[in-house]
């Protein structure tokens, strides 16, 4: 199996929207493989103290690198602006190539949106 670091920013408010947003990418170590499938799924944080999934989630073919276009993003629209904290758990399968079932999850970060 060949090595590659799964990578993800933090969740964050949307410039362009009232939303909450993350983004998801690979950086390639030594894998003859050219092209990822990268999903992005947020999860928001509730008092029982259980992490759930919100929003839609988003996915992308994607070259090595991250950066606009080489990445995918997940999105989950506020409802109010309240102090709530997210994170988001990013999967990389690369194309034609095996590899292991890991998922990178974020660190949580306190932001002003909940769904």
């Amino acid at each position: 199996m060949c090595y590659f670091e799964t990578r993800g920013d933090y969740v964050h408010v949307s410039s362009s929207a009232f939303e909450a947003s993350g983004h998801g990418w690979w950086v390639n170590g030594n894998c003859d493989a050219t092209l990822a499938v990268v999903t992005v799924q947020l999860q928001q944080y509730y008092a029982d103290g259980s992490w759930r999934n919100a929003g839609t989630v988003g996915s992308a073919t994607v070259r090595s690198g991250g950066g606009a276009g080489n990445r995918a993003t997940g999105r989950a629209g506020c409802v109010n602006g309240s102090l709530t904290g997210w994170r988001s758990v990013v999967d990389v399968d690369l194309v034609g190539l095996p590899d292991d079932p890991g998922k990178l999850v974020t660190p949580a970060r306190n932001i002003y949106c909940r769904r």
